[in-house]
């Protein structure tokens, strides 16, 4: 069977249990899970469930929605987790989200410079959420520079941006809004992505692929995923597997 790897799920979001994820995302060929943090009560279930789960691994951090709860201790919070989990392998999802400003600009901007720093600090990758908030997001990248690099997650952006992004050396999440009918921007950036810069996610339990759009997503769709862009880069399946899986594998420093 062809394995995947699934960079960017939250599983404790799901409609089922961990156990029934994990165990239905190993069924489907998914061998290694990447569950992510958004706020504290989600740095606690990530720094559980790497433990738990022989297959998930964890990024703990804030996402700009949540930028206002960031304070010292959760920094501090952050740094120890990633300090003391070795299978803590980034620090986010953090970033820009101008779309819904649950947090103000100015709050979010500077919680995503602190998660920056502390990726640095670390020498970890970045999980990066970025959304209608591209200038900033890349002004922001250029004055604090992460060795490790990092994925922008959910790529929906200009392809301005993914160039830029490459060409920095990051990585780009593609997940089921690829899909989507409206997403001909974005398939058009997925054409044109070199296929080692190409990260696999489901994002779940948000956005579906279709056909399971409008349904609860889980990483047992990432071969759905796949078999969409490999169908669009004009490659076999195993070919997009396997490299992506190395891509993970290579920014993420997770085993064979």
């Amino acid at each position: 069977m062809t394995s995947f790897i699934d960079t960017h799920c939250h599983l404790d979001k799901l409609d089922s249990t961990p156990e029934r994820a994990v165990k239905e995302a190993k069924d489907a060929g998914v061998k290694k899970m990447l569950t992510i943090s958004v706020d504290e009560l989600s740095l606690d279930f990530v720094s559980n469930a790497v433990r738990q789960f022989p297959e998930v691994y964890g990024s703990v951090g804030f996402h700009p929605h949540d930028a206002t709860v960031m304070n010292e201790s959760l920094e501090e919070k952050i740094r120890q987790l990633a300090q003391e989990e070795d299978k803590i392998i980034a620090i986010g999802e953090t970033g820009l989200d101008y779309h819904y400003l649950y947090s103000p600009v100015e709050i979010q901007q500077q919680v995503f410079r602190k998660q920056l720093i502390l990726a640095e600090e670390l020498k970890l990758p970045v999980v990066m959420h970025s959304r209608e908030a591209e200038v900033d997001t890349m002004n922001i990248l250029k004055e604090i520079p992460v060795k490790s690099l990092g994925v922008a997650h959910s790529f929906t952006s200009s392809f301005k941006m993914a160039r830029k992004l490459v060409e920095m050396g990051w990585y780009i999440g593609i997940n089921g809004i690829v899909t989507f009918k409206n997403a001909e921007d974005l398939r058009a950036v997925v054409k044109w992505l070199p296929i080692d810069k190409i990260l696999l996610e489901t994002d779940s339990p948000f956005l579906a692929p279709v056909p399971f759009r409008g349904k609860p997503n889980s990483p047992i769709h990432i071969p759905t995923i796949a078999m969409f862009i490999a169908e669009l880069k004009n490659v076999s399946l195993q070919d997009l597997a396997k490299q992506t899986n190395e891509n993970a594998q290579r920014l993420f420093k997770l085993p064979n």
